[in-house]
């Protein structure tokens, strides 16, 4: 599975890179998205303080990234214009289980690192080929803040299954198949100029 999502991989970079403009746009929209999804988890989740505060620090860094990309999009001419949704994480979310508030939460976590995990494969390569060397190290700078914050999720979602008397090996199960879900996702969907 391994090579297959690498051959992935190496077949979306060519499309990512065809129009910058087009890139730097869905960039922004993911990093606003992700801000507010930090949001949306602390205002629902007011009775996990873990979570409140991890959540608080993670939607500055993303609105941060926000500014900055938005910052080098209009630098080059382009506009943010309307989003037209991410059909990967809306896919993904669809896996997420309903139940108890603690089996939700988990599931979004686990799914939230997932996609930090695709984010961190996707920019890492845009920092190591795109062409110019300002956007290569920005991506390759946000790259680093996605795996750090894709392992904040996986922690988050074992620690918040550990308050709620759920094992860590019933987390990691759920995050083995998530992660399978999360390929063949990933491979039913056409190339986009975009980060997922």
């Amino acid at each position: 599975m391994r090579a297959s999502k690498t051959t992935r991989e190496e077949a979306w970079l060519p499309v990512a890179l065809s129009d910058t403009l087009a890139l730097l746009a869905d960039h922004a929209h993911c990093e606003k998205k992700a801000a507010s999804s930090a949001m949306m988890l602390m205002t629902r989740h007011p009775d996990e303080p873990e979570i409140v505060a991890a959540m608080v620090e993670l939607a500055r860094e993303e609105l941060a990234h926000f500014g900055e990309v938005h910052a080098a999009l209009t630098q080059r001419g382009g506009v943010l214009g309307p989003d037209r949704g991410d059909p990967y994480v809306q896919g993904l979310l669809r896996h997420a289980r309903n139940g108890a508030v603690a089996v939700q939460l988990i599931d979004r976590l686990l799914c939230a690192a997932l996609v930090e995990a695709r984010s961190f494969e996707r920019l890492r390569l845009l920092g190591e080929h795109h062409p110019e060397p300002e956007l290569a190290e920005l991506f390759a700078r946000f790259a680093r803040s996605e795996a750090r914050h894709g392992a904040t999720f996986v922690s988050l979602a074992r620690n918040v299954a550990a308050r709620h008397g759920i094992e860590r090996a019933e987390v990691d199960d759920r995050l083995e198949v998530l992660t399978r879900l999360e390929g063949e996702l990933v491979e039913s969907l056409p190339l986009r100029c975009a980060i997922h």
